[in-house]
């Protein structure tokens, strides 16, 4: 096959001001992006991270900027590796995630653009909500289909540049682990008041408008937009159900298992589907479970690039093995087939 591109994606770094993840996947980083991504050849070379990059949630904008820039010097490794890449010419992609949803506002995706690629700032691009390569594949965190993570209006602060993000309620109640269970409840039930008022808010027409623009971004006719963009929707009592079971389960000591591709992940291939517009790869991260598996009724393939921190909830070899990382890759020809899938990639080259 004669290759026309090629493109790693990974997810869920969590890389924040400490290093005292056991897994250190700041450290890891720079050496897959040196073996793997530097060390390849070809025409087109593009690194996608599909959200949870860094840990930025919960921040003020100018806070944000300040903390970004923090995590970078804290991960010097990373940093000069990335910068690397896009010397190289390498576009990097970040897709934003509920952990770094602030790099959709549009100070804090430029400080990144500038930081990692000064000459060539057009090398580092921020997708606040999806990323979609024509016929290709479409790579979203997943966050927008999960309601307590949901953040309804993400394009309004990324289209606007206003500072309109919200707490979903899962961050709500983890924002200040300090305070008392009341105040945090409180919290929550503020989280999901505001959590309503926006799903109002996307279907209106001024939301369409802001739609329609991103429309022109992703290369995508704009009913099917707005169509993926009311695809889920955050609704308070199955949010509350769905926070009673994780505490309950965690209480227990067990988890919410799944090894399955999500609901979710099937209406998003079918709607572009329906609307002409069907790719051959969904990708998604979030769950930190490492999948890759067919979508019922529908060509598109799933994967779930799973974690690089500790937090491993798969049943893939990252779960025994804390020096296997998840990964996939996507060939495309200069036909325009495709090939690839779930990767692991491991230090010492196994």
């Amino acid at each position: 096959m004669s290759r026309a591109a090629r493109w790693w994606l990974l997810s869920d770094l969590h890389m924040g001001v400490s290093d005292d993840d056991p897994r250190r996947p700041g450290r890891m980083l720079p050496e897959f992006l040196r073996r793997e991504v530097l060390a390849a050849s070809g025409p087109q070379q593009h690194v996608a991270f599909v959200g949870d990059t860094f840990e930025l949630v919960g921040f003020a904008e100018d806070e944000s900027l300040t903390r970004l820039e923090s995590i970078l010097a804290r991960h010097l490794d990373a940093f000069w590796a990335l910068e690397a890449c896009a010397a190289r010419g390498v576009q990097l992609h970040f897709v934003c995630g509920n952990h770094d949803v602030e790099l959709a506002r549009p100070s804090v995706a430029a400080r990144l653009s500038a930081l990692l690629s000064p000459v060539e700032p057009t090398r580092v691009r921020v997708h606040p909500w999806f990323l979609h390569v024509p016929h290709v594949l479409v790579a979203e965190h997943g966050h927008q289909h999960h309601a307590l993570h949901r953040i309804p209006e993400v394009l309004r602060a990324a289209v606007n540049g206003t500072d309109e993000l919200h707490l979903p309620p899962l961050a709500a109640w983890n924002a200040h682990p300090s305070r008392s269970r009341l105040s945090r409840a409180g919290a929550v039930a503020r989280a999901c008041l505001a959590s309503e008022l926006a799903e109002r808010r996307v279907r209106e027409l001024a939301y369409d408008e802001l739609l329609q623009t991103e429309s022109l971004r992703l290369a995508l006719d704009g009913v099917a937009v707005r169509d993926l963009a009311r695809l889920s929707r955050f609704r308070t009592v199955s949010a509350l159900l769905a926070t009673a079971t994780r505490m309950v389960l965690g209480a227990a000591g067990r988890r919410v298992a799944g090894e399955e591709a999500p609901a979710a992940a099937g209406r998003f291939a079918r709607t572009l589907e329906a609307h002409g517009s069907g790719v051959a790869w969904y990708v998604s991260g979030h769950t930190h479970r490492a999948l890759e598996s067919a979508l019922e009724a529908c060509p598109t393939r799933y994967v779930n690039t799973g974690t690089w921190c500790s937090d491993v909830r798969g049943r893939g070899p990252d779960q025994s093995d804390r020096r296997a990382f998840p990964y996939a890759v996507v060939d495309v020809a200069r036909d325009g087939a495709t090939s690839g899938g779930l990767r692991y990639w491991r230090p010492d080259g196994g």
